[in-house]
Formats: structure tokens, C-alpha cells, sequence
């Protein structure tokens, strides 16, 4: 069997793709007869020759190929024309001969379990236009706003956890719609609630001070320059989950706060008026108000450059969504401590619109 699963949720993608190892038996047996390829390595004679191997003492073996369709067709724009064949000199060329081998059925064991396991793809993808034929496509997009809060529900309930319909709404906005991060959020919910339902002001005690203040690690590292401490505040919450559109976002947001904050201040107003006019809890202004006393204007526009295209470059296609925050926070760091030693820059005439 040959399975194409790709899409933008990496948690529906990780499940989809657990669903088919789970029904092919037990663990320990297809562990030893799993094999995983490289596809911005593998060739096409080295991916057929594992998916042909048979399992050693087990029923099946299993072939999992990772990111291959992007690598071969990311550089590439249309369709392929069915009629049109490949020449000699065409990238795409072997891979067209294997995706014809594999029409045949005859080609794999009744025993292998083929699986091109992808991010985001667009169908017009010439690659995708050639494998998706030979496979059983599985499309993996992240839920909409009517399909979130009944996967949030049916997630509390295999928990024996009770949800008000407010709690269910602010898990989804506190989390971005994140599935790894709502799966995290939902086990401390348990343990913190002890079989209380939980309601909307008991998710924001639990889920967004936490949040608030692993994520000010974070930004505040990056505006301050110190490159290991945010790598490291980074990886811990990628790997707790928390998706990297919104740690992007929060850069984001923290340039903003940094821009208005800085304006307010050349304009002598009070800590509240700060405040409120950069979305702030009161005692936030303190800590951003000396982050933006390293910032001259130019320094503060060079920082919205730097996140418009890591942004830009995962919508376009050329970055996932953790390549473009790891190169954002080091591209922030290295200019945080380049604006230290290069001193304050001279404001221009008029203020970046925030």
C-alpha cells in the first residue's frame, strides 16, 4: 500500500501517519523493519530498493519517505502535461519512471507499506501531480474555527475532562489553534482542575500566565541580543508545542510594544498612558521601556524587515515554519548586538507607523 500524507498540521500529519503504523501490528517487530529515507538524499533506485526489501521475521514492513515531493517539485511551477514526457536532462525524469513503476501493483510486496510523508504542498506541484496517482492521499490542514472546538471536546472527554463552552473558546485563542499545544494544555487542565469543570477563567489562570511569561523569555532574550538564552527558550517551547506562528507573532508584537513605547516616551507620557497605548500589563513597562532605550528607529525598522520576511518566506514556500523563526531570532540577535556597540541611532522625522 502507498500513502501520501502532507498538509500544514504537523500534529494531523504525525497522527495520520500513526494511525497506518499502528494497524500494521506490533511495535517492536516493524521496529526492526522500518526504514526511514532522506528524500532530499534518497535517489530513485535506493527509495525502490527498501520499499522491495521484505520484512525480516514480521508481516510487514514499513517505509516512510520524508519530504521527498517537496525537495524534487518545490523548485518547479505546473503541472507536468500528461502527455508531455520527461527528457534525459529532466530532473523529474527518474522520478516519473518510478511513479510509473509503482501504477504497477506487481512492483511492491503485499508486505510493504509505502509512505511519502510531506509538509504543505500545493497540487500543483509537479512532483505531487506524479505520485498522488499511485497513492491514497491523506490531506492534513489545520482545522478551521468550525472544526476546532468539537476536536477540543472530544480531546477533554478521552481526558474525563468537563469544558465550559468559554473554556473551550479560550484554549483556542490562548493556543492559536495549535493541536500539539492544546493536547499540552488539556493534561495540566486535568491534573490542575481534579474533576471541577473547567471554565473560561480557570484555562487563563492555568494556560496563559505560563504561556505569557516562557514566551517574555523568549522575545526579551532576542530584543536583548543574548542569542543562547533564546535558542534555548526556543526550543523548549517548540517542543512543548507551542507553534511557531505564533512565536513569530510575538516577535512581532514585541517590536510593536518596543516601537510605541519609545514614541510615547520621547513624548514624555505617563507609565499608564504607556500602558494602554502599547497593550501592556503595567508591569511589563518597565522591562520594555529599557529594551527600547537600545533601539534607535532605524535599528526598530530593520527588526520589522527582518520578521516581514521570515513571514513572507513561509507563505511563499521557501522556509517551514521553524526554519523561518530559528533564522528570525538569529538575524534579531546579531542586530540587538550590533545596535549595542554601534550606539543609538538618530530618530527620524517621523515615527514608524506601529
Amino acid at each position: 500500500m502507498i500513502h501520501l500524507i502532507h498538509g500544514k498540521d504537523r500534529y494531523l500529519a504525525r497522527q495520520a501517519l500513526r494511525e497506518i503504523r499502528d494497524q500494521l501490528g506490533d511495535d517492536d517487530m516493524l521496529e526492526t523493519n522500518t526504514a526511514v529515507l532522506n528524500g532530499s538524499a534518497v535517489t530513485p533506485g535506493e527509495l525502490l530498493a527498501n520499499a522491495q526489501a521484505v520484512p525480516f521475521l514480521a508481516p510487514a514492513r514499513l517505509v516512510i519517505v520524508e519530504g521527498l515531493l517537496a525537495h524534487i517539485g518545490g523548485g518547479r511551477r505546473g503541472r507536468r502535461s500528461a502527455k508531455k514526457k520527461a527528457d534525459a536532462n529532466d530532473p523529474l525524469a527518474p522520478w516519473e519512471e518510478l511513479a510509473a513503476q509503482l501504477k504497477d501493483p506487481a512492483t511492491l510486496p503485499p508486505t510493504t507499506t509505502l509512505i511519502f510523508f510531506e509538509g504543505e504542498l500545493t497540487k500543483t506541484n509537479p512532483a505531487f501531480t506524479l505520485f498522488a496517482p499511485v497513492a491514497k492521499v491523506r490531506d492534513c490542514d489545520a482545522l478551521d474555527a468550525q472544526a476546532l472546538p468539537p476536536w477540543i471536546e472530544h480531546a477533554a472527554q478521552s481526558r474525563e475532562l468537563a469544558l465550559t463552552h468559554g473554556a473551550v473558546k479560550s484554549i483556542a485563542v490562548l493556543t492559536a489553534g495549535d493541536l500539539w499545544a492544546i493536547e499540552n494544555e488539556l493534561d495540566k487542565l486535568a491534573a490542575y482542575a481534579g474533576g471541577r469543570t473547567v471554565d473560561e477563567r480557570m484555562v487563563h489562570d492555568v494556560v496563559s500566565s505560563a504561556q505569557e511569561a516562557r514566551i517574555w523569555d523568549l522575545t526579551d532574550a532576542v530584543v536583548a541580543g543574548n542569542e543562547s538564552k533564546a535558542l534555548s527558550a526556543m526550543g523548549a517551547l517548540l517542543e512543548d508545542g507551542q507553534a511557531a506562528q505564533l512565536l513569530l507573532f510575538m516577535l512581532v508584537r514585541q517590536y510593536r510594544q518596543i516601537a510605541v513605547v519609545k514614541d510615547m516616551r520621547e513624548r514624555r507620557l505617563r507609565q499608564d498612558e504607556m500602558a494602554r497605548g502599547a497593550g501592556l500589563p503595567p508591569f511589563r513597562v518597565n522591562a520594555v521601556t529599557g529594551l527600547a532605550s537600545r533601539y534607535g528607529w532605524a535599528t526598530i525598522r530593520e527588526a520589522y524587515a527582518i520578521l516581514l520576511d521570515a513571514d513572507l518566506s513561509v507563505k511563499r514556500g521557501r522556509r517551514d515554519d521553524e526554519a523561518a523563526l530559528q533564522l528570525a531570532v538569529h538575524q534579531l540577535c546579531a542586530l540587538a548586538r550590533r545596535g549595542a556597540t554601534t550606539g543609538a541611532y538618530r530618530r527620524p522625522a517621523a515615527s514608524p507607523r506601529a
